[in-house]
């Protein structure tokens, strides 16, 4: 019997969190036809894994990949993506796509995702879920996508740039919309709550439209409707939609911002020092008891007998676009309403007042609350330029908001409204502080959860940096969370990567290495697998990743992207 390709003598960890083992992996066309010792057997090609780790490939369970496949370059874009193993993407989460892309508003859905990298001269080639299906079949994928339906592009198509809740008409048009999105094969429903438009939703809305997806085997994905004081009462809601709607839940990104006020400033200062004594004396992390509340909240329910997955990032970094550090009223109508209003000095004003003043409460779709005001929540210190459109301010990118303000002789607040309204929104940004032993345990501390698998949330501007994850997400995992945290056995990392996440949305021919599973791999050296980006420098390629399949074609040979034809298909239900 002969094999188009054999992974020869490699430590298996297969997906499921056995223990790893020796043997050879035989591929015909795209599956594993035999695991086992296959000796002499011919192959077209074989790979020496002596020495080496041998998974599945990794399933990257939060991004927005959809929005970027359709640009020119997307091949380029996605080789860091290959280059860490990553060989499957849940797509269309935080309620965004690209589709439906209706006629009516067609505009305002472009005007909102501009700055998420999307192209403001894109053209529209499709209209329906099932439109853009096929568009996705027709382009050579270098990785499998999952789709999903996205709340916002549903919601825009119903109502505009309404900033209200839904009419029982308005209510039935989403939900034929939503029912459209997982007969053309969607896995789930997504929504982002604290975005424009989905920050105006009821919660009854969302339970409507999550019963759809329920009906078609589906999973209810959300960026919850908060994620810093609040961030345990959202996590609360998505539960009660889960429950009322009978649809199982996804929480994504899984954070807290701590509410740090006017003690972010000593903070910065003292961090240096507070991390030499962490390396003496372990300290605890700093304070997050709505974090601590959300996953008691979480338990509570799956001794309920309630089906919830998490996912989260491994860094304590976030990245998002500029528009979110303005209050939800200031991005009705989209990005270009959000710029006509900074330019304003009256609206301007209003803005600045609610920035520096405005504190989460709940519920978050009143006009005096705000969920997540980063500013307030963590000062400006901890913010940074991640990328702009223009090359003329492409010396920004890496630097700290408040730095760049005084060499302009601004204040923060005047310094990054001026420069929303010079990019015309294309700006991306980081908040947190440098993962260093004592600042993640603010994160680390829950993320040995059974429950959680792992997700890039990497953006993807036109021009500019992504965020580390982009680079370096798996591998950190691989490297600092099993070898330096402990936190993992490489075999619950790689499952946590891999068969977790494929559980959460049907995948089941994905996600193991098994005979008569679909041939995606990663071959790695567990002893030098690394992450090697820096905040100040994301594009770097990790260490130790060596091969990668995709559906039996080999991607990433010695470490190197192998250019040619796209293997990837769109995985739909």
């Amino acid at each position: 019997m002969a094999f188009d390709l054999i992974v020869k003598g490699g430590e298996i960890v297969d997906g499921t969190g056995k223990k790893a083992f020796r043997a050879d992996v035989g591929v015909e066309r795209d599956r594993i036809s035999a695991v086992g010792q296959l000796g002499d057997t011919e192959a077209g090609k074989t790979i020496n894994a002596s020495g080496k780790t041998v998974c599945p490939g990794f399933i990257n369970i939060h991004t927005h990949d959809d929005l970027y496949v359709i640009r020119p370059d997307y091949q380029e874009v996605f080789e860091p993506y290959l280059r860490q193993g990553i060989t499957t993407a849940v797509v269309s989460n935080c309620g965004w796509s690209l589709a439906p892309w209706t006629e009516g508003h067609g505009d305002l859905l472009l005007s909102t995702l501009t700055t998420m990298g999307i192209s403001k001269e894109l053209k529209k080639e499709w209209e329906t879920q099932a439109d853009f299906h096929d568009y996705l079949r027709a382009r050579p994928l270098p990785f499998n996508l999952v789709p999903l339906a996205a709340h916002g592009p549903i919601r825009i198509a119903v109502m505009g740039e309404e900033n209200r809740f839904s009419t029982p008409q308005e209510l039935e048009e989403m939900k034929d919309l939503v029912r459209e999105g997982m007969e053309a094969g969607c896995r789930g429903f997504s929504t982002g709550l604290t975005y424009f438009p989905g920050v105006y939703a009821h919660t009854d809305e969302i339970v409507e439209l999550a019963r759809v997806a329920s009906e078609y085997g589906g999973r209810y994905v959300t960026h919850v409707r908060g994620h810093s004081d609040t961030y345990d009462q959202a996590v609360e809601e998505a539960i009660e939609i889960s429950d009322r709607s009978g649809c199982p839940l996804q929480l994504s990104h899984v954070f807290a911002v701590p509410y740090l006020g006017w003690k972010a400033t000593p903070l910065y200062y003292a961090v240096g020092m507070i991390e030499a004594v962490n390396r003496v004396i372990p300290l605890p992390g700093i304070p997050n008891a709505v974090l601590t509340k959300a996953i008691k909240e979480v338990d509570q329910a799956l001794d309920k007998g309630m089906d919830i997955g998490m996912d989260y990032i491994p860094y304590v970094l976030g990245n998002s676009t500029v528009t979110q550090l303005y209050p939800p009223w200031a991005n009705l109508g989209g990005t270009e309403k959000l710029l006509e209003r900074l330019q304003y000095p009256q609206t301007r004003a209003r803005i600045r007042h609610d920035v520096e003043n405005l504190e989460p409460k709940w519920p978050h779709w009143d006009e005096d609350s705000w969920s997540d005001n980063y500013i307030k929540a963590i000062g400006w210190k901890m913010l940074k330029i991640l990328s702009v459109e223009s090359e003329e301010n492409r010396y920004m990118e890496g630097k700290r908001v408040e730095d760049l303000a005084k060499e302009a002789g601004k204040d923060n607040f005047n310094f990054l409204a001026d420069l929303a309204i010079e990019e015309k929104g294309s700006v991306t940004f980081l908040f947190g502080m440098p993962p260093r032993p004592w600042t993640e345990k603010v994160f680390t501390r829950i993320q040995d959860h059974p429950q959680f698998s792992i997700g890039a949330d990497t953006l993807w501007p036109e021009i500019g940096d992504p965020p580390p994850s982009g680079y370096g997400c798996f591998p950190r995992i691989m490297g600092h969370y099993v070898r330096e945290l402990g936190m993992y056995t490489l075999e619950e990392a790689v499952w946590r990567c891999t068969g977790l996440s494929a559980s959460r949305f049907g995948l089941d021919d994905r996600g193991v290495i098994a005979e008569g599973a679909i041939a995606d791999l990663v071959v790695f050296d567990a002893e030098e697998v690394a992450d090697n980006t820096r905040m100040e420098e994301p594009r770097v390629y990790p260490s130790g990743i060596e091969h990668v399949v995709v559906n039996g074609k080999v991607m990433v040979e010695d470490s190197r992207y192998v250019a040619g034809d796209m293997p990837g298909q769109l995985l739909i239900r």
